[in-house]
């Protein structure tokens, strides 16, 4: 006890042992690589409160944010609908391990929002219901070869980090096709190639793991029509996009349906979730009904379908999308009008109440676009704006994400310490 408590006390905020201790007891002091704030330098920050548009650091220094729990949060932090759900949640149990009413409300917001889907099965994780998905598309059509895009993310499981991390089998790699985003010709030789042995195609329908780089006219709608004959399974990973780019999601918004849907992020209101989605028939192939095993102690966990039902009611109620849309469009024409004033050349890619900004003269379509911005600049411009108490993604290849609690104020304070932050750096 002595040990907990005295632990306790070294992390009191405030204390300038937070950041060593963290050092000690952490992996790079931090349980997510991007979190070390590496590509931009400096400490990270160790944040201790948040509501609304704001966090505050355990030096008490308070920051506008556009990180938004990396696109999880879309009402604001610590939204009360949420904070009242998770108190009443508390009251009933943390933990049941057996089926709680929450997932099956949760699951029928999905259902009644996202016409592809028919059935949901949740679990802890984005990464969990990537790797699910796929073992569903190889189940059913019987093949094993997997088709992704350069650059985008499914989580860091095997088959769709092959090539990518230490610690993979060489042999992993064999089963998993790779061809640029944005690029129809590469991803039309790979199926007329592989059509016959791909069990599926996973991509994200707006690329946010390289930066938010937008899919170019028709080309989500020439996948589907590609996969469709070929019978492969076509896999949206809406991780990210599902219920922030819209209630349908990125298939709605260009009209184009998948066989299958993951899920993640905003429908865990901030808590851990994943969940994949689809019709009936593929859906009946997951354990008990089907052959493909799935089981998890922390699935369907009643705070995170607490928390997701609260945020899906809220959004149904008071749908926050057109005001987003009308910010964020604000946003990156007074970002884009500010650098071209200071001769900084950027780009703004953004999909509804998200976008990137890469330091770029020509369009960024792809991972090969995305890495030859200068990332230094995008350094000087998260530093300078952390300096003015803004605080946007420590890495070139995340988002920036607005939120149901981001205000026209709040816009043109980022606008405005980026003009400051341009103006130094074209000096």
């Amino acid at each position: 006890m002595s040990a907990v408590l005295s632990l306790s006390r070294s992390l009191i905020p405030g204390k300038e042992s937070v950041l060593e201790e963290a050092q000690r007891f952490l992996v790079g002091g931090v349980n997510s690589p991007v979190r070390a704030f590496r590509d931009v330098g400096g400490d990270p920050l160790v944040l201790v409160r948040a509501a609304g548009a704001e966090v505050v650091d355990h030096h008490g220094q308070t920051f506008l944010d556009f990180i938004a729990g990396w696109g999880a949060v879309v009402l604001g932090h610590n939204p009360p609908v949420v904070v009242e759900a998770l108190r009443r949640g508390l009251d009933q149990g943390v933990l049941f391990g057996l089926t709680h009413p929450a997932e099956v409300e949760l699951a029928r917001l999905i259902v009644e929002a996202v016409p592809s889907v028919e059935q949901v099965r949740f679990m802890a994780s984005g990464t969990e219901a990537c790797l699910t998905a796929v073992k569903l598309a190889r189940a059913h059509t019987g093949r094993t070869k997997v088709l992704i895009f350069e650059g985008c993310y499914h989580g860091h499981g095997e088959t769709l980090m092959a090539g990518r991390s230490a610690g993979i089998p060489q042999a992993a790699a064999q089963d998993v096709v790779q061809v640029p985003f944005n690029d129809r010709g590469a991803f039309e030789a790979a199926v007329e190639r592989y059509g016959r042995e791909l069990a599926c195609v996973i991509i994200e329908p707006v690329a946010a793991n390289m930066g938010v780089v937008v899919p170019e006219p028709g080309i989500l709608a020439r996948i589907r029509n590609l996969t469709s004959r070929y019978g492969i399974l076509l896999i949206f990973d809406e991780v990210v996009t599902g219920f922030r780019v819209g209630p349908g999601g990125a298939q709605a918004l260009f009209g184009v349906t998948p066989d299958l849907t993951v899920f993640g992020k905003v429908i865990g209101g901030g808590l851990p979730i994943g969940a994949v989605g689809a019709p009936k028939r593929l859906m009946q192939h997951l354990a008990p009904e089907g052959e493909v095993f799935h089981a998890g102690t922390f699935a369907g966990h009643p705070l995170s379908m607490a928390a997701g039902v609260a945020v899906l009611r809220e959004l149904n109620a008071r749908a926050p999308y057109e005001r987003l849309e009308q910010l964020a469009a604000r946003l990156a024409q007074g970002l884009a009008a500010s650098a071209q004033a200071h001769g900084i050349p950027i780009q703004v890619n953004r999909v509804g109440s998200m976008g990137t900004v890469f330091f770029s003269e020509t369009p960024v379509r792809n991972q090969a676009d995305a890495m030859a911005s200068r990332q230094d600049q995008f350094a000087q411009w998260a530093k300078r704006l952390r300096a003015q108490g803004v605080l946007v993604s420590p890495s070139p290849r995340e988002a920036l994400f607005l939120t149901g609690a981001h205000t026209d104020a709040h816009i043109e304070r980022l606008i405005h310490a980026s003009e400051a932050a341009f103006h130094a750096m074209g000096e």
